[in-house]
């Protein structure tokens, strides 16, 4: 009779523990969750993907700058009107590259001396 006694508290008391560190565990996840919330609406965070995506813009016009001054070459079959023409389509297309590139430079230095609500304390 004992021994079933003890037995059953032993069992009793390993379900009573494993509901709590479940519940433990439930709980750490959505202090985690609501962490993230909190920092993924932060300013500091809100600025990083900001300054990701610009990276990213002048990245991409970087690579149009290279595509474009490796386009033409000038091979001794085309004409000299074929060679003008390309010419003048790469300096064209260097023309929409660069007003690309300023705009989104404008648009770097617009935002950036707008005031801002973010203070850094330390």
């Amino acid at each position: 009779m004992l021994l079933t006694l003890s037995l059953c508290a032993m069992v009793c008391t390993f379900f009573i523990t494993r509901f709590f560190a479940v519940k433990t565990r439930l709980v750490e996840k959505n202090i985690d969750a609501a962490i993230v919330r909190k920092l993924s609406t932060a300013p500091v965070n809100v600025e990083l993907d900001n300054l990701r995506e610009q990276n990213l813009v002048m990245r991409n016009l970087l690579i149009d700058m290279l595509e474009n001054e490796g386009t033409v070459a000038l091979v001794a079959t085309t004409t000299p009107a074929e060679q003008e023409r390309a010419i003048k389509a790469r300096i064209h297309r260097r023309r929409e590259i660069f007003g690309e590139a300023v705009f989104a430079l404008q648009q770097v230095s617009s935002s950036r001396s707008a005031p801002r609500s973010l203070k850094i304390n330390g």
